[in-house]
């Protein structure tokens, strides 16, 4: 299955959005939908894209918070080596006067 159907599947769709609310209840309050999906496109299906529906869903129910944590966590340490130094002012309280 390619990406632009893995994502508009509405059977994958619902998958990821029962795992979501199941993570967001048991562990991370703040999840979205996004992230999900988002881990399972960059860390899950980079690799190995299911060849059908009912793979997809087994790899949703099998992704776990962790896993969820660490492609997010991957993913900032990279946004954030591509940032310049001045891009951090907000974040740090630089440039308040």
């Amino acid at each position: 299955m390619s990406e632009p159907i893995l994502t508009r599947d509405k059977h994958i769709k619902l998958a990821i959005a029962l795992k979501t609310s199941q993570l967001k209840r048991e562990e991370l309050s703040s999840l979205t939908y996004e992230h999900v999906e988002s881990a399972l496109l960059g860390l899950k299906w980079s690799h190995h894209r299911p060849r059908c529906v009912y793979e997809a869903i087994d790899d949703i129910f099998k992704l776990s918070a962790n896993e969820v944590v660490q492609y997010l966590s991957s993913q900032a340490v990279i946004v954030g080596s591509q940032m310049k130094l001045n891009e951090f002012n907000d974040l740090i309280g630089g440039g308040k006067e």
